[in-house]
């Protein structure tokens, strides 16, 4: 399945799902279309309990410059002058931020590859992934800094959980560049691939490796985390008693163990589709 969107491209094949930034000549900058056409798709793809993994990239030199200036120009809510028209600020920004955070909810792995600079909007865009590789071109940097506003979109929220703390203020503050090397140094990725081609050729082979893993535990694992990162260790074990005993399947772990054994690729059920409230 191919698809191509305004700023993105959608593929799918063996239960991968493949978004590509697609407007290179715009440094893949993040417009208006994006932020609605996103979020759609990434709901279809959680909806549809048929793929196993996610893997965002980008065409070009750059993997995102961050929002399009046209919305800092062409949108109401960034010249709201009264506190109605500043109440259309909170919505549009609420929007926005979900459109990020729908990727920490979907029931599969999210897998960043990042070629060349990773700024703005882009930095928030794969602080909400669940791991990164890059290339040794990669640069990552808080870039609402440098043009005199606060980062809004999640890369405040999520970055200090990836690195340490007192880095993640100096960027923020700063708007310095983090370069591949350091970002590989302090986890925000977790392999440096050395050409583009390397680099998606990884993503597809350890989103392979996770797509034949049993999807109802590998949904599990995530919100496990998630959770795990946004309470405490008591809260947390907690919450994994109640989530375990609703997803544990052992026949899941036989045919794992079995097919370690035969060194045959194991097969799993497909989660349900969500068609909850759907029209027809």
């Amino acid at each position: 399945m191919n698809q191509n969107y305004e700023c993105f491209q959608l593929s799918i094949q063996a239960q991968i799902a493949h978004i590509q930034l697609s407007r290179p000549e715009k440094a893949n900058s993040l417009n208006l279309s994006f932020w609605r056409e996103f979020p759609q798709v990434i709901q279809q793809l959680h909806k549809s309990g048929q793929i196993r993994a996610l893997i965002i990239s980008a065409q070009g030199k750059v993997f995102c410059g961050g929002l399009d200036l046209s919305m800092f120009s062409n949108q109401a809510e960034f010249h709201a002058q009264n506190a109605v028209a500043r109440e259309s600020i909170m919505q549009s920004l609420a929007l926005m931020q979900d459109a990020l955070t729908c990727l920490e909810k979907v029931r599969f792995p999210v897998i960043a590859a990042v070629h060349g600079s990773c700024v703005g909007a882009g930095f928030d865009l794969i602080a909400a992934c669940d791991f990164c590789f890059v290339t040794p071109q990669a640069k990552f940097r808080i870039e609402e800094t440098n043009i005199g506003m606060m980062a809004d979109i999640g890369v405040l929220q999520r970055i200090p959980h990836q690195i340490p703390f007192n880095l993640a203020r100096y960027l923020a503050f700063t708007g310095d560049t983090l370069l591949a090397e350091d970002a590989y140094r302090l986890g925000l990725a977790v392999k440096i691939l050395e050409t583009p081609e390397a680099l998606l050729e990884h993503s597809f082979s350890i989103a392979k490796n996770i797509a034949v893993k049993p999807p109802v535990a590998m949904q599990g694992i995530k919100r496990s985390l998630l959770y795990s990162r946004d309470h405490n260790v008591a809260q947390a074990l907690d919450h994994t008693v109640m989530l375990q005993s609703a997803i544990l399947n052992g026949q899941d772990i036989l045919t794992m163990v079995q097919s370690r054994m035969s060194e045959a690729s194991p097969q799993f059920e497909n989660l349900h589709p969500i068609q909850f409230a759907e029209t027809q």
